[in-house]
């Protein structure tokens, strides 16, 4: 899911995201984020805690060899159905 909404830069070149975005995002008062910088983008990116990494679902199992071959896998798929298609 993505939202977009426009926000104003403060005098002191603070950033407030408006109620919507910060609740899609996940992000609330106190989170530690990571900003990134590109000309004419910043990108911020929440960090979790440990304890909400431990909440979040399993995606996958198994090894990063594993997981990088089923990645790989599905790519291959993904990539043969579109040339079907097209």
């Amino acid at each position: 899911m993505t939202t977009q909404d426009k926000a104003t830069i403060g005098k002191k070149g603070e950033i407030l995201p408006k109620k919507s975005l910060r609740e899609v995002a996940g992000i609330k008062p106190g989170d530690k984020v990571i900003i990134e910088a590109y000309p004419g983008k910043l990108i911020i990116n929440k960090i979790y805690s440990v304890e909400e990494l431990l909440e979040m679902p399993i995606i996958s199992k198994g090894t990063p060899e594993e997981i990088k071959k089923e990645i790989e896998k599905v790519a291959q798929l993904q990539e043969k159905i579109t040339n079907e298609e097209y």
